[in-house]
């Protein structure tokens, strides 16, 4: 005999690929940065070819960026949990957050943790 659906909410079936939208605020690691990407470490991997935004952010200055992921490889440390570099590559930058990514390259401050927005 089949069990009842439990659920709260009733379910639709969908045709098709479904699409959304997903706003994180998730602390994420910057392993590099360069005048043209970063390379992330993240528990989630991002799908390839996929376009984010970030705050990258330093205790008196922000920036938002829009970056596309270009490559995601699991790392493999000791730890057990699962970790993934997640290589980005940012999309036109505004002059704002390219004098505060050159202000971090050239070491006047270095951007802590970035959050996906």
């Amino acid at each position: 005999m089949p069990m009842a659906d439990r659920r709260p909410a009733s379910r639709v079936e969908t045709v098709g690929r479904p699409w959304g939208t997903l706003d994180a605020l998730e602390p994420l690691r910057v392993r590099s940065l360069s005048a043209d990407g970063m390379l992330l470490e993240t528990p989630n991997p991002l799908e390839v070819g996929s376009v984010h935004e970030f705050e990258l952010i330093d205790g008196t200055a922000s920036a938002r960026v829009r970056a596309a992921v270009r490559r995601v490889s699991p790392l493999r440390e000791s730890s057990a949990a699962r970790y993934f570099l997640v290589d980005l590559e940012f999309l036109n930058l505004d002059t704002r957050s390219s004098v505060l990514v050159e202000r971090w390259l050239n070491g006047r401050f270095a951007p802590s943790t970035p959050r996906e927005a």
